[in-house]
């Protein structure tokens, strides 16, 4: 799948589950044919909290991880839009991890 495609992949599934557009992202759906990933960056909606809700939702994830605070033990959890935005940041190749997990 190329950039372009994982981009309006994200795109049609923020608008189906109703991320609501506001004029500073309308470029974006305007000029999906152009080269918005310069430098192999993703735009800057990819990182907003709204659009990631929208890609991932809010479910509860488990990671398996374990933090001990005060000799008690705690199973890590995030929303599902807060786990995979944190990956995507942090993955080698952020937009083939956006691809993987829309």
């Amino acid at each position: 799948m190329t950039n372009k495609e994982i981009l309006e992949k994200a795109i049609q599934k923020a608008t189906e589950n109703n991320f609501k557009w506001g004029k500073q992202w309308l470029t974006i759906l305007d000029n999906t044919d152009s080269n918005v990933f310069i430098n192999n960056q993703l735009p800057a909606i990819l990182y907003n909290h709204d659009f990631a809700k929208a890609l991932w939702g809010e479910h509860i994830i488990e990671t398996g991880d374990i933090e001990v605070i005060n000799n008690a033990e705690f199973l890590i959890e995030f929303s599902a839009w807060q786990y995979h935005l944190q990956q995507m940041v942090i993955a080698d190749d952020p937009i083939k991890y956006l691809g993987e997990n829309i």
